[in-house]
């Protein structure tokens, strides 16, 4: 009974129309500031991939050094060096077009 009612009132109500003239779509400002923190970005970019490249080498001296002496726990430590930081480039190296297609939407 309720549910009849909720329906022919709805039924009453009128239909909005659609407005006559579209909304504007603002050109987008960028914020205050923003070519400093644009250069904070780029210079925390470049010591990532910096610190990326050292990873990877100081892993590889680790790991020959282990293997050189025979101690197997530095060659284990020298490899997993070597593969975090193979996997922190690919994520550095897809990371922009990943946020960038989050961010679209």
């Amino acid at each position: 009974m309720i549910a009849h009612a909720v329906v022919e009132w709805l039924a009453q109500q009128p239909t909005p129309t659609p407005s006559p003239v579209p909304l504007p779509n603002p050109v987008p400002v960028p914020p205050p500031g923003s070519p400093a923190i644009l250069g904070l970005l780029n210079n925390v970019k470049w010591a990532a991939g910096i610190a990326l490249m050292a990873a990877f080498f100081i892993g590889l001296t680790v790991w020959a050094g282990g293997r050189w002496v025979d101690h197997h726990r530095a060659g284990k430590v020298g490899l997993v060096m070597m593969l975090c930081a193979i996997g922190g480039a690919i994520l550095y190296g897809i990371g922009y077009s990943l946020i960038d297609g989050f961010s679209k939407g």
